[in-house]
């Protein structure tokens, strides 16, 4: 909300891929919370094109993974089309290692 007492409509709406949804739905309820928050702020009411110290495009863009955003040891890959904000995989760090899904990833 901002001072007048008006919400803020946020820059960009945020869609899951088919996979996403998936990997979305297997973290507990309190990290999807936690993750729902992190891309509002991050990816629909700010500008989720502009580079920070969590989001970044990607060295090596892949056909379908161009930038990622970090929040604790998950990472949310995703694209910028317009107006809309499409994730496409939701993987969890652990150590040097990168799982989607169930998959050990390198990106």
């Amino acid at each position: 909300m901002d001072y007048n007492g008006f919400f803020r409509m946020p820059k960009r709406q945020i869609r899951l891929g088919p996979s996403a949804v998936t990997q979305f739905r297997g973290l507990s309820a309190r990290r999807r919370s936690l993750l729902k928050s992190a891309m509002q702020v991050s990816l629909a009411e700010d500008d989720a094109t502009l580079e920070n110290r969590n989001r970044f495009r990607l060295r090596r863009p892949s056909g379908q993974f161009e930038l990622e955003l970090r929040d604790g040891d998950l990472r949310v890959f995703y694209r910028v089309l317009g107006t809309r904000v499409l994730v496409d995989a939701i993987g969890i760090k652990r150590g040097n290692q990168l799982f989607i899904g169930k998959v050990k990833v390198t990106i």
